[in-house]
């Protein structure tokens, strides 16, 4: 079509002061760098959680497990069945709740914006804590009614609620088991 130097030339005789001198501009050294390069602060663990924080939830759940179980079903018991039931079901139920909050868990650790916004977030920590603990006394203000049939007699007895019991130590087991360190409170830092 046109010589491109003509053209670069006709153009600045047009506009003096579009004229560009790469003398007066130092150029950059290296590739651009864009907002995708610069690389966003992850807080806590990308991987599983460490064995001793496994360790603490799990002593933390099995006394809590039996405690709630204990409160749950306290109109069955029959004695030293009873008891060792509670004591056998706070050592296996626990290690399911862990492996199942690991799984649960895994999306807050591995995919990085999700772990940005969860790892060291102290707001969220304190309401999922609060949510959880709102289930246990919830549990505990909304009794249920069970019957209990003994030695041809029925009665009724208000036993604190056990789903509810169980959501909120479920939920506080998922915490426990997810929740990483340094907390932070500032929303919505180190986001893109």
């Amino acid at each position: 079509m046109g010589d491109p130097l003509n053209a670069d030339r006709r153009r600045t005789e047009q506009l003096p002061s579009a004229a560009w001198n790469q003398d007066d501009v130092s150029r950059p050294q290296g590739p651009a760098v864009t907002l995708g390069d610069i690389p966003a602060v992850r807080y806590g663990a990308t991987g599983l959680a460490k064995p001793s924080q496994l360790a603490l939830a799990f002593a933390l759940l099995v006394p809590s497990w039996i405690v709630f179980t204990m409160a749950a079903t306290s109109r069955e018991y029959d004695g030293v069945g009873s008891f060792i039931g509670w004591i056998l079901g706070g050592i296996i139920a626990p290690p399911f709740a862990i492996l199942i909050a690991v799984v649960l868990g895994l999306p807050l650790r591995l995919v990085p914006w999700i772990n940005r916004w969860w790892a060291g977030n102290g707001r969220i920590y304190l309401l999922t804590a609060a949510a959880g603990l709102a289930l246990i006394v919830a549990g505990y203000v909304k009794p249920v009614q069970e019957s209990v049939t003994a030695g041809g007699t029925t009665s009724t007895a208000e036993i604190p609620d056990g789903g509810l019991l169980f959501a909120g130590w479920f939920v506080i087991a998922v915490l426990l088991v997810n929740a990483s360190l340094p907390l932070r409170w500032v929303l919505g830092e180190h986001r893109r």
